[in-house]
């Protein structure tokens, strides 16, 4: 029975992630649609391609999910069924009232209100914690603030004394740990080039608050702010341009600048699904549910395994990319590296990437044009060069968003930057009934998400259909 929950929730979270796709779509073509650059048609087409290669290229999000918001101890696959549930019906419910809402909010609301509501009917039934003691703190389920000791590792072309430390295991792809006169070195090999890890220590926020509360609030005002002064700038160095060449030009870089924006898409809104198809393996697997089942290949650790060999440890995690990449002739691998593993998190296997990545670029494909037009025509009228500009703000603040591991709303960032080149323009461009209405969508999105996954949760525990009650 177990088993058959665990694929529900792998299930329910491509279902998720399709939604994700025609539900957000428009954040990445709604300007090149909305300024009559691609046709609809030719603008899917563009968006679920550099969807599909974004989600490929960034996992940091997705260990995010997995590790970073609420305790292990929390989480089962029936918990999970219903966190995406809240989030799925949040969605729907904004498609349909052609209000750009966030998925990502939608999601981490879902998580934390299920999370809650397991931990609630854990107080009601007296159940004893990993302590030994019985839960009463209820709020202990989410990991509101943390500030943990953290290393930072840099990579630098190894030394060949330590190159040849490594031997055969050189040719080996992944992250070795070897002993030299008593002393721990971490190198990286991949494709027989070799790295040596460096260390340092520093404190990092992490949290419910630091990664996903403060950046809901700061994103959408530095999207904004950006997307005001660089159309401002665009202003002042075009004011000699003819609009004919202004709009030629820019119906040219507009292209460069959707694909940026939906490659940015991709890195952000595809992983955080992974992750929570990652949550719910890590959790099978250490409840031995995948034990000697024919799913015993999706068995997923908190950790990475290492092998020895040769008195050489080694990790073997490289992200998909990497071996693609792994997969060319040397000269045409321009020196990558993959970083060291991460062993503060469990491993994204790789067929979870696959999955996510093809079934958001599907959904992207199914496209959604309710919301485009909300957001190509009803809240400012736009030609390409207020397009290309917000688009590349936008898809900036998402890729470092994205690197740094914060799930930011993608829909925040590209709205607020559309805004905000309207706002350049002239204030009167902004349609403030439209942004009222989105605004009030954004608001509510963590609260209802998170309540329907409280309410689904706690009816289910009541009812005896979830375990570890």
């Amino acid at each position: 029975m177990e088993l058959t929950v665990v694929l529900a929730v792998i299930l329910t979270a491509l279902v998720f992630e399709y939604i994700n796709g025609f539900h957000d779509t428009a954040n990445s073509i709604a300007t090149v649609v909305g300024t009559k650059v691609l046709t609809p048609r030719q603008a899917i087409v563009l968006a679920a391609s550099t969807n599909l290669l974004g989600a490929f290229t960034g996992l940091a999000v997705a260990k995010t999910i997995a590790s970073g918001l609420v305790d292990k101890d929390y989480v089962t696959s029936g918990v999970l069924i219903c966190a995406l549930m809240g989030a799925i019906v949040w969605n729907l419910i904004t498609w349909w009232f052609a209000m750009p809402s966030s998925s990502s909010h939608a999601l981490v609301g879902g998580l934390c209100g299920a999370v809650l509501a397991f931990a609630v009917c854990k107080v009601d039934v007296g159940h004893v914690g990993p302590n030994g003691k019985p839960i009463t703190d209820i709020w202990a389920a989410l990991k509101w603030e943390e500030v943990k000791e953290k290393k930072v590792k840099t990579t630098a072309p190894a030394p060949p004394e330590i190159v040849a430390a490594l031997g055969n295991e050189r040719f080996l792809d992944g992250t070795h740990h070897l002993k030299i006169d008593g002393k721990e070195i971490e190198v990286v090999s991949f494709s027989g080039r070799v790295d040596l890890v460096s260390h340092t220590l520093k404190m990092e926020k992490a949290g419910i608050k630091h990664k996903v509360i403060i950046p809901m609030f700061t994103s959408p005002v530095v999207g904004f702010v950006v997307g005001f002064l660089f159309m401002g700038l665009l202003y002042v160095l075009l004011r000699s341009w003819r609009p004919v060449t202004v709009n030629r030009v820019f119906g040219k870089l507009q292209l460069v600048s959707s694909a940026y924006m939906g490659f940015s898409h991709g890195m952000n809104d595809a992983t955080k699904c992974m992750g929570i198809i990652t949550l719910a393996l890590v959790a099978a697997t250490k409840q031995g549910v995948l034990d000697n089942s024919w799913l015993h290949w999706m068995s997923t650790p908190e950790v990475p395994i290492a092998f020895v060999r040769d008195g050489v440890q080694t990790w073997n995690e490289i992200p998909i990319v990497s071996k693609v990449i792994g997969w060319l002739p040397t000269w045409l691998q321009f020196g990558h590296m993959p970083g060291p593993a991460d062993l503060a998190s469990p491993p994204v296997p790789w067929w979870v990437v696959v999955t996510c990545a093809l079934t958001m670029a599907a959904g992207t494909a199914a496209g959604g044009w309710k919301i485009i037009k909300t957001m190509g025509h009803k809240m400012v009228k736009l030609q390409p060069v207020h397009g290309f500009a917000a688009e590349t703000t936008a898809a900036t603040v998402l890729a470092v968003t994205g690197s740094l591991g914060m799930p930011v709303s993608t829909t925040h960032a590209i709205t607020t930057s559309i805004m905000g080149v309207g706002c350049a323009k002239r204030f009167s461009a902004l349609k403030l009934g439209v942004v009222e209405r989105i605004l009030w969508a954004w608001i509510l999105t963590v609260p209802c998400a998170g309540g329907v996954a409280f309410a689904l949760v706690y009816l289910a525990g009541k009812a005896g259909w979830l375990t570890g009650i």
